[in-house]
């Protein structure tokens, strides 16, 4: 979806997560691995100052599973994530479905990119549902969602830093 967030909101989030607590980012179940894994993140607080992101990943996600697919969805169980990808900062080839009781419930992944394409290098958000994998769209505020089982990841940042925001909708297991 291009444009789901202007350059202006983009930079708000931009500037969120300058003031925000940033820590390592982390696999599911509070897990750790640097070969799988390194970049920084922060949670948005909830409450009004960030209502108006979820009013809009909300309206954008339903619309995206009426129309494209059509699972049971119930909510989002977790908050959204902002995650810094800086220079050597990576995400190798995974699936954001988990074990556990809220991971496993994961059935959609949302995620927007906000940053300013030409201010990093690497970085792509590559997806593989079939075994071709291909880059998501690099646009400033243009948002992505797949399922939650499709195989992705986030390119090795050779220079610059690229910022997402994601998270994840839930729903009752797939039978």
């Amino acid at each position: 979806i291009i444009d789901a967030f202007s350059p202006v909101e983009c930079e708000r989030l931009n500037a969120a997560f300058a003031v925000l607590d940033a820590e390592d980012g982390g696999l599911v179940a509070g897990r750790f691995d640097a070969k799988v894994r390194q970049s920084s993140l922060v949670w948005l607080p909830e409450g009004e100052a960030f209502d108006w992101v979820a009013q809009r990943l909300v309206r954008l996600a339903g619309d995206a599973n009426r129309d494209t697919f059509r699972f049971a969805l119930d909510g989002f169980e977790e908050q959204l994530q902002l995650a810094l990808y800086g220079p050597g900062h990576y995400y190798n080839w995974h699936i954001d479905r988990g074990r556990g009781a809220v991971a496993g419930r994961r059935k959609l992944t949302l995620s927007v990119q906000l940053t300013d394409p030409l201010s990093y290098v690497g970085g792509e958000l590559e997806l593989n549902a079939d075994g071709h994998p291909f880059q998501s769209p690099r646009d400033q505020g243009a948002m992505v969602i797949f399922a939650a089982h499709t195989l992705h990841r986030v390119a090795p940042v050779t220079s610059g830093n690229r910022l997402s925001l994601v998270t994840w909708i839930h729903g009752p297991d797939f039978v």
